[in-house]
C-alpha cells in the first residue's frame, strides 16, 4: 500500500504558488496599512509589535515543525506510520502547552516589552498578537506532519487562507479603530493576524481528520506485512520520541531564536542609531519604517526559499535514514538548482526595477534601499537551504553555531555603521550582507568537507545568472522605451504601470527561452515540476 508522495519540484511549486499569493497580498497590505496608520511613522509602531511577536513565535515553533517533518519522513520512509502518528501527537500536545504559556507571558508583559523596543505605542498591538502564538503553535504541528508525508497542499492552502483572512480583518479593524489613535489602530491590525491563524488552523485540522481512515489502513497494512514476514512490530516509546524531537528541534529553535533576536535588536538599534547619526526623532522613525517596508519586499523571494526548504528537508531526511548518500547529494544539488532558478532572476530584476516597483506599490521614494539590498536575497536563500540540508543529515548544531557568529558581527556592525551620518540606514544593509555571507561560506565548507555531500553551487548558479543578466538588460530596455513613449500620453502611476506589466511578461519569456537554450531548464525538470505544465508548454510550442 504505497502512498504517492510529491517530488521536491512539485512540493516546491505548490508552496511557491501559495507563497507568491501570500506575498502579493502582503505587498498590497503594506502600503495600504501604512496609509491608514499615518505613514512610515505609524508603520514603525506596527513593525515593532510584529517583530516582538515574530521573535516569540520562532522561539515557540521554529524547531518543532521541522522535527515533526523529519521524524514523520523517517518513520514513513521505513514503513513505520504508527510511530509517525505518535510523534505528531506528542509534538502537538507539547506545542499546545508551550503556546499557552508564551501567550500568557506576552500578554502580561506587553507594556514593558513595548518600552524595551523604544516604541511604547506598540503595547496594544503586542497584546492583541499574543493569542496568535497559541494558534500558530498548534498550527505548526499539523503543517509539520503533512510536510513530513511530502504533502504540501494543506500547508499551501492554509497559508493562503490565513493571509486572506488576516488582510481582510485587519483592514476592517484598522479603519474602524484609527479614529481612536495609532495604539488602537495597530491593535486592530494585530487582531487580524490572530483571526487569520485561526482560519488556517481550522483548515489543517479538517484535512487531518479526513485522512484518518487512510492512515489507519496504512498502519494496519504495515502490521500485516510484518506479521506475514514474522517480524516483530515494536512501537517506539514516548520517551524515545521526545529525545529525538528535542535533538532535532532545539538547535533549530536556538538558531532561529538567535536570528530573530538579531532582527529584534536590529529593530531596536536602527531607530536609535539613526537618531545618533543626526536625524530627528520623527525622521528616524520614518526612515526606520521605510526600511521595514523594504524588508517586506526582500521577504518575497525569501519565502520561496522557505518553500523549497520545506520540500527538500523530508526528502533528504528520508534518503539519509536509508543511508543513501548518492540520493542525498542528488537532492541537495537539485534543491540548489531550483533555488537559483527562481531567486536569481527575482533579485536581479529588483535591482533595476526598484523604482517602478516602489511607484506601483506606493512605497514612496526610498527605492534605493531595495536596489542596494536585492542581491542579499541570493545569500539569504543559500543560507536557508544549506541549513535544511544540514538538518536533513542530522548536523543540527552546525548551522546554528555559524549563525550565532554572524548575528554578533551584525549587531556590532550595525552599532557603528548606522551612526555614520553619510551611511545611516545603508549601514544596516551592509551589515546584512556580511551577516549572510559568513554562515554561507562556513556552511558550504562543512557540507562539502565534513558531510561529504557532492554538489556544486557554481554549477547551479552559472546558467541562471547568464539568463537573468540577458533578461534584465532586454526587459529594462523595453520598459524604458515604453515609459518614454507612453509618457507623451500619460505619466505618473498609470504610465509606470502600463510600461511595467509588458516588460515583466517579456522578462519572463526571455529568461525562459535563454535558460532552455543554455540547457538550464530541461524537459525532465519541467516533468518533475508538473507533467501538466510540460504538456501545456509543448502544446503551445514553448517546450
Amino acid at each position: 500500500m504505497k502512498e504517492k508522495a510529491q517530488s521536491v519540484a512539485t512540493g516546491f511549486l505548490i508552496l511557491s504558488v501559495a507563497n507568491i499569493l501570500v506575498k502579493i497580498m502582503s505587498l498590497a497590505f503594506v502600503p495600504l496599512i501604512r496609509h491608514f496608520l499615518g505613514g512610515d511613522a505609524g508603520y514603525s509602531v506596527y513593525s515593532s509589535a510584529y517583530y516582538v511577536y515574530a521573535f516569540v513565535y520562532v522561539i515557540a515553533t521554529a524547531g518543532f515543525p521541522v522535527a515533526v517533518s523529519k521524524l514523520v519522513s523517517e518513520f514513513c520512509g521505513t514503513d513505520r506510520t504508527e510511530d509517525a502518528i505518535r510523534s505528531f501527537k506528542l509534538a502537538r500536545s507539547f506545542l499546545i502547552a508551550v503556546g499557552a504559556i508564551l501567550t500568557a507571558v506576552v500578554m502580561i508583559f506587553a507594556k514593558p516589552i513595548a518600552s524595551f523596543m523604544n516604541n511604547e505605542e506598540s503595547w496594544a498591538g503586542i497584546l492583541c498578537l499574543a493569542p496568535t502564538l497559541f494558534l500558530c503553535s498548534l498550527l505548526s504541528a499539523y503543517r509539520g506532519f503533512f510536510q513530513g508525508r511530502k504533502n504540501m497542499r494543506p500547508t499551501a492552502i492554509s497559508q493562503v487562507a490565513e493571509q486572506l483572512v488576516h488582510v481582510a480583518v485587519s483592514f476592517i479593524l484598522v479603519i474602524a479603530l484609527r479614529s481612536y489613535g495609532i495604539v488602537w489602530a495597530v491593535a486592530g491590525a494585530s487582531v487580524g493576524t490572530a483571526i487569520g491563524a485561526l482560519a488556517a488552523l481550522m483548515i489543517v485540522v479538517y484535512k487531518y481528520n479526513t485522512e484518518k481512515s487512510v492512515i489507519s489502513e496504512k498502519i494496519a497494512f504495515e502490521r500485516s506485512v510484518r506479521e506475514h514476514k514474522g517480524e516483530a512490530f515494536s512501537i517506539i516509546s514516548k520517551k524515545d520520541i521526545m529525545k529525538k524531537m528535542l535533538y532535532y528541534s532545539l538547535p533549530i529553535t536556538f538558531s532561529s531564536g538567535v536570528q530573530y533576536a538579531g532582527d529584534l535588536l536590529d529593530n531596536k538599534m536602527i531607530k536609535g542609531g539613526l537618531v545618533a547619526s543626526g536625524l530627528t526623532e520623527q525622521g528616524a522613525k520614518s526612515l526606520h519604517g521605510a526600511y521595514m517596508a523594504m524588508r517586506q519586499l526582500i521577504n518575497v523571494p525569501g519565502s520561496l526559499a522557505t518553500a523549497l526548504c520545506i520540500s527538500v528537508l523530508p526528502v533528504i531526511a528520508g534518503a539519509f535514514a536509508k543511508k543513501d548518500q548518492k540520493e542525498v547529494s542528488k537532492n541537495t544539488e537539485y534543491g540548489f538548482k531550483l533555488c537559483y532558478l527562481v531567486a536569481v532572476p527575482i533579485s536581479f530584476a529588483m535591482v533595476l526595477f526598484a523604482k517602478p516597483i516602489y511607484t506601483i506599490l506606493g512605497y514612496g521614494d526610498n527605492y534605493f534601499l531595495l536596489t542596494f539590498s536585492s542581491l542579499s536575497v541570493l545569500l539569504l536563500c543559500t543560507m536557508h537551504l544549506q541549513s535544511s540540508v544540514l538538518q536533513g543529515v542530522n548536523k543540527m548544531f552546525v548551522s546554528s553555531s555559524f549563525l550565532c557568529v554572524s548575528v554578533v558581527i551584525k549587531i556590532i556592525m550595525n552599532y557603528f555603521l548606522i551612526r555614520i551620518p553619510w551611511l545611516n540606514i545603508y549601514g544596516a544593509i551592509i551589515s546584512s550582507y556580511v551577516s549572510y555571507l559568513i554562515p554561507v561560506l562556513l556552511n558550504y565548507i562543512f557540507i562539502k568537507k565534513v558531510s561529504k555531500i557532492d554538489f556544486s553551487i557554481t554549477r547551479c548558479l552559472l546558467l541562471p545568472v547568464i539568463a537573468a543578466t540577458v533578461m534584465v538588460l532586454l526587459s529594462y530596455g523595453l520598459y524604458s522605451l515604453l515609459h518614454w513613449l507612453i509618457g507623451f500620453i500619460i505619466s505618473g502611476y498609470w504610465g509606470c504601470l502600463i510600461s511595467f506589466v509588458p516588460a515583466v511578461l517579456f522578462a519572463v519569456l526571455v529568461y525562459y527561452f535563454v535558460l532552455r537554450k543554455l540547457g538550464g531548464l530541461t524537459d525532465d525538470d519541467l516533468e518533475q515540476i508538473s507533467p501538466k505544465l510540460l504538456r501545456l508548454l509543448k502544446k503551445i510550442k514553448l517546450a
